[in-house]
């Protein structure tokens, strides 16, 4: 089939997105990484939910807590929820988990107020999921209701000198904070869903819903924003009309006056965020914005362009500061636990330390 110029042209923004992505910049250059592996077993990635909220004690849904490996969330939900008796719709979660890891998570069931907790757990028992926690609270967990993820993850295979490197990799990140960029899986294999996802911008597509690839096109225009941000020199210090965001209250604003706000955001108590372009996100300004209109003319897009899509745009966080990162020898190599935002994605702290020396 031959394509008419419009999807042609979609295609090639979406090869040239991929090229910009195919080589990430490292925060932690150049000081030597450690290589090693990750995932080598399950048992070696092991990821905790963390929620907002506890579970109130009562309602008709019914929060379970548990242990799996092999499975993925919403597999495991599935076989869940018919156990149950229940419909797809009765469940909740906040965040979907990797397959290849130790996962603890928070699934909500709405079972109804006089289906016992212990005919609950009686009717789960025979899954291959260790039952941690059960209670019942007034509503249904929904998509994003995740404060954290608190990761346990071993670099099995390091190279030589292993733990003074990632020592010192740790002592950087510390200072300098982790770029926040979405993970290579967002993007699938090879980073083909960034095709999938220019694509449906075409005139061809226009109409259709497709919000997660649409997402894939917003996250990787991030990533290119991010690693523009890096290689011109930005990313440690702010720009007049950045779009900031306090790291205790969440509450957002545009920096007018470098003067007054670089000193907040060298104490960490502001970030800059990046854009997640879609018709109504809050733009960034002056030279900041600049350089965010900039990209978006680089790939023949405008905020308009997403309404089709129904997707407002956002802000993300461009810099993880880790606050809690720690490393310890064991022996199938090194073990590293750090929490990150609901989000943010582990490989992006781990890339600084396993890539090359």
């Amino acid at each position: 089939m031959t394509l008419n110029s419009n999807t042609e042209d979609f295609a090639n923004r979406a090869e040239a997105a991929i090229a910009m992505l195919s080589s990430m910049p490292f925060i932690a250059d150049p000081l030597p990484g450690i290589g090693g592996a990750i995932k080598a077993t399950p048992e070696h990635f092991v990821v905790e939910e963390i929620l907002p909220y506890a579970a109130c004690g009562e309602g008709e849904h019914v929060y379970v807590t548990f242990r799996r490996a092999g499975w993925n969330t919403a597999d495991a939900a599935r076989i869940m929820q018919k156990h149950l008796g229940l419909n797809p719709s009765d469940v909740g979660w906040g965040g979907r988990k990797d397959k290849t890891a130790v996962v603890v998570q928070t699934l909500s069931f709405r079972c109804g107020v006089k289906y016992p907790l212990a005919d609950v757990e009686k009717t789960l028992a025979d899954l291959p999921f260790e039952i941690l926690a059960m209670d019942r609270h007034r509503n249904k967990i929904k998509t994003g209701h995740v404060a954290a993820n608190r990761f346990t993850v071993v670099i099995s295979h390091p190279g030589p000198d292993a733990l003074p490197r990632a020592l010192a990799i740790a002592d950087r990140l510390k200072q300098t904070g982790v770029p926040n960029f979405y993970g290579p899986q967002r993007f699938g294999y090879g980073l083909q869903n960034i095709h999938r996802g220019f694509a449906l911008f075409s005139a061809g597509k226009k109409g259709r819903k497709d919000t997660f690839m649409v997402s894939v096109v917003q996250s990787a225009l991030f990533n290119i924003w991010l690693k523009q941000r890096m290689q011109a020199g930005g990313y440690r210090r702010l720009l007049s009309g950045d779009v900031v965001k306090k790291t205790d209250t969440g509450g957002m604003f545009t920096v007018e006056d470098l003067a007054i706000e670089d000193p907040r955001f060298t104490a960490g108590e502001i970030v800059y965020t990046g854009p997640i372009f879609g018709f109504k996100m809050k733009p960034a300004m002056h030279a900041a914005g600049e350089k965010e209109a900039t990209l978006l003319r680089q790939f023949s897009l405008a905020p308009e362009d997403f309404r089709q899509f129904r997707s407002p745009g956002s802000r993300r966080e461009a810099i993880l500061n880790l606050t809690d990162l720690t490393l310890a020898e064991v022996d199938d190599g090194l073990r590293l636990t750090f929490t990150l935002p609901s989000g943010a994605y582990a490989t992006t702290v781990l890339r600084e330390f396993t890539r090359p020396s």
